[in-house]
């Protein structure tokens, strides 16, 4: 069977990395898959070196919804006459696919704000009749959805899978901590998220803010880049506890080494999905400390592989900050359990299956059909 993945982001956010671990994963002798993703998108080398065929297309670039978008996709379903077309958002791709009669799947990566009258009725309209099956991430995620009027019965839960990342020996983690100017003695707190609201990093320094004053030895680590990166920095340079204990690394597209550097990793994100930075974290026997925020409960059971604290709230994320810098064992008893909750409840294999098995629906209802004919 042949199937469309449709991506519209030029940065690589959760639903690029996804993309990046499934396509890693699926079975090639029983999907024909391209890819198409805007013009001058991150994705695309990274997918290319997948062995990935990419279609480049303009106009869509960060866009769910465009009349000319409409047009372009159109033009490449009537060339490549897939079977499918997976889709993530991108709302103009799902138009064009119900014009040419195309199966759509549509992947749901975030959780979004409650919809009222008339908004919510109208998502409810466009998006039940633009997706024969939506995905969703987690558990969260397809609450928020059938909140949202979707049908319960087109949603599946299929939570994203990745590759365990490499753990770096003893000589090469020492040489990667050089790289940032960090000592034998500094614990690393770190965040990788993009620099954007959603991820609230500002709570994140606040946090780190008061763990400093408390610990000499705690230092901080933002990785990734957004629109909040000179904001964020110009925080950090005004808050003198913070000055010299904030290290912003900018994009990394490749956080194997950086994620080897971290101590204890944070997430603070006021609306979270699931959250594959953390899972990708706990794969290197990281310990976690997230808000509770939506999915992060289905990946940081508190008390076994980390600690969950109420939203927005800097007090508790920096007692936990403090708690886990201090405790050593903790840590390593959080991490031992982090990564046997990665291997068996996040594998990338498991993702590409149950994905594959959601296609065979497709193609099993048009053999179905094909026989009555």
């Amino acid at each position: 069977m042949k199937v469309m993945q449709i991506l519209t982001d030029t940065n690589v956010g959760g639903a690029g990395i996804w993309l990046l671990n499934y396509l890693g994963a699926y079975d090639r002798e029983r999907i024909d898959m391209v890819t198409v993703l805007p013009e001058k998108s991150r994705l695309t080398p990274m997918v290319t070196q997948l062995g990935c065929g990419v279609i480049e297309l303009p106009g869509i670039a960060d866009r769910s919804f465009s009349p000319g978008g409409i047009a372009e996709f159109k033009k490449v379903i009537e060339r490549e006459q897939p079977d499918i077309i997976h889709t993530h958002a991108c709302i103009s791709a799902r138009i064009a696919g119900r014009m040419k009669g195309v199966h759509i799947v549509n992947t749901r990566h975030c959780i979004e704000e409650p919809r009222k009258f008339p908004m919510r009725g109208i998502y409810r309209i466009i998006n039940n009749s633009l997706s024969d099956i939506v995905i969703a991430v987690s558990e969260a995620v397809s609450e928020n959805l059938i909140a949202d009027g979707i049908k319960p019965d087109k949603v599946r839960v299929i939570y994203n899978g990745i590759r365990p990342l490499r753990e770096l020996n003893a000589e090469q983690k020492a040489a990667a901590r050089r790289l940032y100017g960090l000592g034998e003695r500094d614990i690393v707190i770190g965040i990788v998220a993009r620099l954007e609201p959603v991820k609230n990093h500002m709570l994140f320094l606040e946090a780190a803010r008061f763990a400093s004053l408390v610990n000499p030895h705690i230092k901080f680590m933002v990785v990734g880049t957004g629109s909040l990166e000179m904001e964020l920095k110009k925080t950090v340079n005004d808050i003198p506890e913070l000055k010299d204990r904030v290290i912003f690394t900018g994009y990394i597209q490749d956080v194997n080494d950086v994620m080897n550097v971290i101590d204890i990793h944070v997430n603070t994100s006021v609306r979270e999905a699931l959250c594959i930075a953390l899972i990708e974290g706990m794969s290197l026997g990281k310990p976690c400390i997230t808000t509770d925020s939506g999915g992060t409960r289905e990946v940081v059971e508190h008390g076994k592989n980390g600690l969950v604290v109420p939203n927005n709230d800097a007090v508790n994320l920096s007692l936990a900050m403090i708690d886990l810098a201090q405790n050593a064992r903790k840590r390593a008893l959080y991490g031992t359990e982090g990564r046997r909750i990665a291997r068996e409840r996040f594998s990338v294999k498991e993702m590409a299956e149950k994905i594959g098995q959601v296609y065979s629906e497709f193609m099993d209802e048009r053999k179905m059909l094909d026989e009555i004919d």
